[in-house]
């Protein structure tokens, strides 16, 4: 696909606990640990490879082992470095602890290096030579709104958490569309159903709002229309993740002209194939789910 994509985000290593059956608290759970790359950008950026769009990563990188293997796996990956800062920090960890049926039970995110990238780091020349742009707010607010006021591409958020979807209050207006999940849009507007989260998120300047609500699926909302979609039926084996693929197949979406309802429909069929990884961005995603 000829039109590319800048990410503006975070990159972390995800090390993952699971237990072998049911989580047992308070005791050693045998189970597995693995050490894979991740963060809520960098995901993204991977599922925009995946689907055949070329990808610009501007995430902070640290100065440890972790970054040297971070940096070699984007390489890997073709997802381009060239734009990022560096900084003499350790990278940033996201350690999460599964349930038995596939959930995040608890995390813990260590993003001490995002905090610290500054406006002034941002490469405003890379963010507007793609087709896209797709913001994460693990950056500083000083930072997201740089890349919102300067910006001359369309403009896709996601939120990361309720704790910092905050941040992206004072840049509602200049986005084209956010993909927050229940908790985070909650967050953002003050209202509990998906369907007034998502109202309430266009009514604060937003082209097109998209509120994940688990299984109930996806709620839009746009000038054009809104509604529900449904999920696909799926046998979840691992739930890291999806919400990071939904915003990518939201960001192709807006890349290839798609209305908002097909933009959901594709953003669950994105979704659903990460929830049968056990990554959190599925190897069978490529540019057939498309077709």
């Amino acid at each position: 696909m000829e039109k590319g994509v800048c990410v503006v985000g975070g990159m972390n290593m995800d090390i993952t606990g699971a237990p072998a059956s049911g989580l047992l608290l308070g005791d050693s759970n045998p189970g597995s640990v693995r050490m894979s790359p991740g963060g809520v950008g960098r995901n993204m950026a991977e599922n925009l490879v995946r689907m055949g769009f070329s990808v610009e990563l501007l995430a902070p990188l640290g100065n440890d082992g972790f970054a040297r293997l971070l940096e070699d796996a984007c390489r890997a990956m073709g997802i381009g470095l060239t734009h990022a800062p560096r900084l003499p920090l350790p990278s940033g960890v996201y350690l999460c602890v599964m349930d038995g049926r596939g959930d995040m039970h608890v995390a813990i995110n260590d993003m001490a290096l995002c905090e610290a990238m500054t406006p002034n780091m941002l490469d405003m020349a890379a963010v507007n030579a793609a087709g896209c742009a797709l913001l994460d707010a693990n950056l500083p607010l000083a930072v997201l709104a740089r890349a919102a006021e300067e910006a001359t591409v369309p403009l896709v958020a996601d939120p990361v958490s309720a704790a910092k979807a905050r941040r992206l209050l004072p840049l509602l207006p200049r986005l084209f569309a956010i993909k927050p999940n229940l908790m985070e849009a909650q967050t953002l507007t003050g209202e509990d159903d998906p369907a007034a989260c998502a109202r309430v998120l266009c009514n604060l300047g937003v082209k097109r709002a998209f509120v994940s609500a688990g299984a109930r699926g996806v709620y839009y909302c746009a000038e054009e229309g809104e509604g529900f979609v449904l999920p696909p039926d799926v046998a979840v084996r691992n739930a890291t993740g999806a919400g990071d693929s939904a915003t990518a197949a939201i960001t192709a979406g807006c890349l290839l002209g798609y209305g908002a309802a097909e933009t959901a429909e594709l953003a669950c069929r994105v979704a659903g194939l990460t929830l049968q990884s056990d990554s959190a961005v599925s190897p069978a995603l490529s540019a057939a789910v498309f077709e």
